[in-house]
């Protein structure tokens, strides 16, 4: 087998029972990520993924045997009105950094990828930073789209630019 094999791994939605497991990992993306995630922070993302009517989903990696939690993405559905059609866009993806380069991340790629024929979905689309080690892999499994990304934060209340 080899340290790719997306069979060494299971990729299932998070259930009540994860939250802990989940926490440890998000945590964990939040530090990579230069964000502190507060208490009150987690628990209003803890409540999208368990809420069946919020958007957010999230998927939990764990390796086949042990069933241990290594990894998460968390994903949302969005309308494309120019296609016509349903996309996946994939917010966060995080594998434990001991457990990199073993086919993990992968197997949530193609876990969505599977998902999204399922579901009639036109596309899973997400983005990643410039000096994310995992580009490689994304450039093997996806298109790099030629659309420059935008963050517009909102006027503040004193009207200052």
């Amino acid at each position: 087998m080899s340290t790719a094999d997306t069979a060494t791994w299971t990729v299932t939605p998070a259930a009540d029972a994860d939250r802990a497991e989940w926490q440890r990992l998000y945590l964990a993306y939040g530090e990579v990520a230069g964000e502190v995630l507060s208490s009150e922070h987690l628990s209003r993302v803890w409540s999208w993924i368990v809420a069946p009517q919020a958007q957010t989903r999230c998927l939990l990696l764990r390796e086949h045997e042990q069933q241990q939690v290594v990894g998460l993405a968390h994903y949302r559905l969005f309308e494309r009105p120019l296609a016509g059609s349903i996309g996946c866009w994939l917010d966060d993806l995080f594998v434990d950094p001991g457990q990199r380069g073993r086919g993990g991340a992968r197997a949530v790629l193609e876990h969505l990828r599977t998902m999204a024929a399922g579901e009639g979905w036109s596309t899973v689309r997400w983005t990643t930073g410039r000096a994310n080690g995992a580009r490689k892999l994304y450039d093997r499994l996806a298109d790099r789209s030629p659309v420059i990304t935008y963050d517009m934060a909102p006027e503040s209340s004193s009207g200052a630019h």
